[in-house]
């Protein structure tokens, strides 16, 4: 009679940790989302004064938005005039956007400069909201605790500047792209071309990755924004608009702009350093574009467009936000995540604060040099991008 031996006991399974309730989960996001909001607001207390009074560069665009359809919309007298009526302390800020926007603005005329102001601030907060919601990144939560944490973000807000709205075009645009509605997205990525300085880099994108759709579709939205400024400025506004930017007050030099205008400020030759670091940063953003995935090629040139923008302050910084999301939502090296993740926090922004020999927006570049670093290091052959998935 054969004996069979008792069959060894089987071990039991490890008990799996319960999943987090979802209250718990949505509580600890507004939690993170409110320290965020509130270590910024620290940071920025000495300016936190110039919120209520609304004295930042919403004068500006007050002043464009009466002007809108006149001549006198780039003129500096004019522009002087009015702001001069709603600003106890009046002092110039030029107006440096298109014909269009002036008009698409305007109905701010019909209310008194606080009103006009605060229905200002209510629209960059809705643009914010706005980006998460439509932003294509697979966790919402990742992109609202990157906006609650930047603080180039913040300080759209106390200087009363629009690059929020810029933000929730490109979110738009973006969410287009990632779904194979290229055309449609480069129609609404026109709309980001209202500060056309912070995306120079684009054609390299579009001419790289080969996206004519999308070119066709940026073409077509930069058509009919000119042919509209046409319409509403006159024949005219180009030279106009020109002679505003060549005003000395329309960009300063000084250390404190995030981009490379600002590193090689105050140096000698400062304009040769510029101009060789120029070249630098769009040969980085090229190699990243013909060499990396789409969603690193999207990242390099939103990040090199600050770089090279020339007309740039701290504010302008945001569109480091959705460049940095990028890459935290790829499968990328360790290199990168680090890079991307300090530009989501406050601490990199600090040496803006500090007087300090060192340009603080060498610290802005980390993203594009982890990316090309990535892009030069010899790879294994199997090694293969994964692909993007909104």
């Amino acid at each position: 009679m054969r004996v069979t031996e008792p069959a060894a006991p089987v071990a039991a399974a490890p008990p799996r940790s319960a999943p987090m309730r979802p209250w718990l989960r949505r509580g600890l996001i507004a939690l993170g989302c409110a320290l965020g909001i509130a270590l910024n607001c620290y940071l920025e207390l000495p300016s936190l004064s110039r919120v209520l009074p609304s004295d930042n560069d919403f004068m500006g665009f007050y002043a464009g938005a009466q002007l809108a359809g006149s001549r006198d919309l780039y003129s500096f007298e004019a522009l002087l005039r009015a702001e001069s009526r709603v600003s106890e302390l009046p002092h110039f800020v030029p107006f440096v956007r298109w014909p269009v926007y002036a008009a698409a603005i305007s109905p701010l005329r019909f209310f008194d400069y606080r009103p006009a102001y605060w229905i200002w601030q209510t629209i960059s907060a809705a643009a914010v909201l706005l980006f998460v919601w439509f932003w294509p990144a697979p966790r919402k939560w990742m992109t609202a605790m990157a906006c609650c944490w930047s603080l180039p973000l913040l300080n759209n807000f106390l200087v009363g500047q629009d690059v929020p709205v810029i933000m929730l075009a490109l979110a738009v645009s973006m969410a287009l792209f990632f779904r194979g509605r290229h055309f449609a997205a480069g129609c609404v990525f026109s709309l980001c071309l209202i500060k056309y300085n912070l995306f120079l880099p684009i054609p390299l994108l579009i001419a790289g990755k080969r996206l004519w759709k999308f070119g066709g579709g940026v073409a077509a939205g930069v058509g009919a924004l000119v042919a509209m400024s046409f319409a509403v400025g006159g024949w005219s506004w180009p030279w106009r608009y020109a002679a505003m930017l060549r005003l000395p007050g329309t960009t300063p030099s000084y250390s404190g702009m995030p981009n490379l205008h600002g590193v090689f400020s105050g140096l000698p030759h400062g304009g040769l350093w510029e101009a060789a670091g120029t070249c630098a940063t769009l040969a980085a953003v090229w190699l990243v574009i013909r060499r990396g995935e789409i969603a690193a090629a999207v990242s390099a040139a939103l990040a090199g467009g600050l770089a090279v923008s020339y007309h740039a302050f701290f504010a302008d910084a945001s569109i480091l936000a959705p460049a940095c999301l990028l890459l935290l939502s790829r499968a990328s090296g360790l290199p990168l995540r680090l890079a991307a993740t300090l530009l989501l926090c406050p601490i990199a922004y600090l040496p803006f604060w500090m007087d300090s020999r060192f340009p603080p927006a060498l610290l802005l570049s980390l993203p594009l040099l982890a990316m090309a670093a990535e892009q030069i290091r010899p790879r294994a052959k199997a090694e293969q991008p994964l692909p993007w998935k909104p």
